[in-house]
């Protein structure tokens, strides 16, 4: 069974680093600071994307895509295409689930263009309010500063996956929701989540309470596969 790895907005594949070990399989990593380049993509959005992840890594229904976030995100949109089993970390399947300061897509690029929206004041400001003394601040700390010195249209373009829209209305589902209640980056889903502790960066600081269930999903998954087959 092959595992696909996607991780969230300015993430690298190391953000899976606590829970990867665990879980059985042969793992491919997917990294957007890679794959989508620096070069302004308007037209991108999650369908493209996926489009392009599908044929490019050759994913098929007998794949198993684990997202965590945006990754989760474009996850639901490769189910959609291939109807592959898939696995949201901290994600959403409703845009009204993602919180931003700013509603406007456009005007959110020309303020990362301009430096206004990754800078150390707006995340000394949100240090402050919501990772004060709180184990995951280190995590949001990397990431943050990675997105305020990369070059600004690599993080327009993973912008787009989140706020451009992907014109389809999707009718697929996620097969396994994992979600911390606490978590103020994407909200809690109104649909069945397995509920784990800490925030948006839970399979950092609480690796255990988000592997185990991925495991267990995993193995079933394994016995279907294998009654699919014909073998006992």
């Amino acid at each position: 069974m092959r595992l696909l790895f996607i991780p969230g907005f300015g993430e690298d594949p190391s953000i899976f680093s606590s829970i990867q070990d665990h879980l059985p399989g042969e793992k491919v990593f997917l990294d957007y600071w890679e794959l989508l380049g620096k070069e302004p993509r308007p037209e991108l959005n999650p369908l493209l994307f996926a489009e392009e992840l599908v044929e490019q890594y050759g994913i098929t229904s007998h794949d198993v895509v684990i997202g965590h976030s945006t990754g989760g995100w474009v996850a639901y949109y490769i189910k959609h295409l291939v109807n592959c089993p898939i696995v949201q970390i901290a994600s959403w399947t409703d845009m009204d689930r993602v919180v931003s300061p700013v509603q406007n897509r456009h005007l959110i690029y020309s303020f990362v263009k301009r430096g206004l929206y990754f800078n150390p004041l707006v995340r000394h400001y949100i240090v402050w309010k919501k990772y004060r003394n709180k184990p995951s601040a280190g995590i949001f700390n990397s990431v943050f500063k990675r997105l305020s010195r990369e070059d600004s249209y690599k993080v327009i373009n993973q912008m787009r996956l989140i706020f451009n829209p992907g014109y389809v209305k999707l009718k697929v589902q996620p097969d396994l929701r994992i979600h911390a209640r606490e978590d103020s980056i994407i909200l809690f889903p109104d649909q069945y989540a397995v509920e784990v502790p800490g925030d948006h960066f839970s399979l950092w600081t609480y690796p255990e309470e988000v592997y185990s269930p991925i495991v267990k999903f995993l193995e079933e998954q394994q016995a279907k596969n294998q009654h699919a087959k014909g073998k006992p």
